[in-house]
């Protein structure tokens, strides 16, 4: 296995390192390599698995056949993180000092080993710019303009959009005399951003695209085309309203890459209305209050009971491991051990942000449950391509309360798959679903470029068919939101 980390390597090369080391098995938590500490060793993993830690949070994890060390060894620098067991685990340890002599009497196993280190290094660094590259991707916006000439533009549409900035323009200049109450202003606020999304609804239908058309079917022979100019030209003029509010325009502005990062996930939960000058807060409010946020803190507080629950049912001994996909610090999770009770859970929190990791562990050890949860920063697709190894016992869940919204079918399938094989018999799969009929989409679509992929329970049978959960699968729609919640059963092996 050592051979296939360090491709270039033969088997005498492997004997000759093998030879040169001494063989050390170390326990769960022990630690191998400390921050800062000056660089003595490589270490060759032959069992078990290894975590490095930065601040609390795991960023990465080693299993056998791999290397730890190797940079330090190269650049003569102190460890830049903690390395830790996870588990039980047997290492070689090379000293850095009998590692040169034995490179320098054989230069051949010499150009092999570098060489091997060389491609291990660059894979990771391949790996690191591909979730770059998808990440600037994300934050890019479409270009708005040009989908649509002025003259195409219904009369209908340019009033009502006029009327509602001058609506919003009365409200504020009556707010800073304070010719009226802040209640009354929210009132005015909500009515008018309402108008706009009804403005937009209503002018998107196909009815109202094709009217369009009629006036030139020599230019406009694409439907969707039509639909993004009208949504660009209502999203221009309502630009400066719409970004007053700080959890749109964080959503729009996507600093992290996505539309939902872990700081507008918890400013939805919270639903503490914040914005630029008088207008701002009153927009917020009116967005906070919309149907995509309410289902959001709807889909929240299900997790949260569906954790409870199954950890109380969960009868085996020992505790009960449940790990979330995507949710950012797992505020969720420490909001279920404060209901399930000390010590009935283990957690696992994999998300891509390395700071939303940290708070969480912050809160956690702030909240006494730092002992309980293990904070791993991975990008989720990564974990099911080739080559992604993280240590995680069987779990009891996995679970994804927004993550899925985001993925394609192709990409959830893999998901699944992966998280297939990470549960233990009987364990579950729970993901929640905004449905098509949620009435924010447009919306979002084209005024906040908030993209997701709804699905209706159809659609998610399907695509759950295709991966190895297969019909094991219930889809439950949530009372009061757009929204189901899914969920895939490892189902227990058939006795014999």
């Amino acid at each position: 296995m050592l051979r296939d980390k360090l491709s270039f390597l033969g088997d005498q090369d492997i004997d000759l390192l093998l030879r040169s080391s001494q063989r050390r098995h170390v326990v769960r938590g022990e630690i191998v390599v400390r921050e800062g500490q000056s660089p003595e060793a490589i270490f060759l993993v032959q069992e078990g698995f290894i975590s490095v830690r930065a601040g609390g949070v795991t960023v990465g994890y080693f299993g056998p056949g791999q290397v730890l060390g190797e940079i330090g060894f190269l650049e003569r620098r102190s460890a830049s993180a903690t390395v830790v067991a996870e588990g039980d685990a047997v290492l070689n340890r090379i000293d850095n000092a009998d590692l040169e002599a034995l490179l320098s009497a054989h230069p051949d196993l010499a150009a092999r080993f570098y060489r091997s280190l060389a491609v291990s290094l660059s894979r990771r660094v391949r790996a690191l710019s591909g979730s770059l590259t998808k990440l600037r991707g994300q934050r890019s916006h479409k270009a708005r303009y040009g989908q649509l000439s002025a003259r195409h533009v219904p009369s209908s549409l340019i009033d009502g959009l006029a009327g509602v900035s001058r609506e919003v323009t009365r409200i504020e200049e009556s707010l800073a005399q304070r010719r009226t109450t802040p209640d009354a202003a929210a009132r005015v606020v909500a009515s008018s951003c309402d108008r706009v999304v009804s403005l937009l609804e209503e002018h998107t239908t196909e009815k109202a695209l094709l009217a369009i058309s009629v006036d030139d079917l020599l230019t406009f022979r694409d439907i969707s085309r039509l639909r993004e100019g009208v949504g660009s030209f209502v999203f221009r003029n309502c630009f400066s309203l719409l970004m007053s509010s700080a959890t749109i325009a964080r959503i729009y502005d996507k600093p992290c890459g996505v539309a939902e990062d872990d700081e507008t996930r918890r400013a939805i939960a919270d639903a503490d209305a914040e914005g630029d000058g008088l207008i701002g807060p009153l927009v917020d409010r009116w967005f906070l209050d919309r149907p995509v946020c309410q289902a959001r803190r709807e889909g929240r507080r299900v997790m949260v009971a569906e954790i409870v629950r199954r950890a109380g049912e969960f009868g085996e001994g020992g505790k009960f491991l449940v790990t979330s996909i995507g949710s950012g610090g797992g505020d969720e999770l420490l909001d279920a051990m404060d209901e399930a009770g000390e010590g009935v859970l283990a957690a696992t929190c994999i998300d891509p942000d390395p700071d939303a990791l940290r708070r969480g562990n912050h809160q956690a050890s702030e909240a006494g449950h730092a002992a309980s949860m293990t904070f791993l920063c991975a990008e989720p697709l990564s974990l099911s391509g080739s080559g992604s190894e993280i240590f995680l016992a069987p779990q009891h869940l996995v679970y994804a309360f927004s993550f899925f919204d985001y993925l394609s079918d192709d990409d959830a399938v893999a998901l699944l798959d992966w998280i297939w094989g990470r549960l233990a018999p009987g364990g579950a799969a729970v993901w929640a679903s905004l449905s098509p009929d949620l009435t924010d989409l447009p919306m979002m679509e084209h005024l906040l470029e908030w993209s997701i992929v709804p699905r209706d329970p159809p659609a998610i049978r399907a695509l759950v068919m295709r991966t190895r959960f297969g019909r094991a699968v219930d889809v439950k729609p949530v009372s009061g939101a757009s929204l189901h919640v899914v969920t895939c059963t490892r189902e227990e092996a058939a006795s014999t």
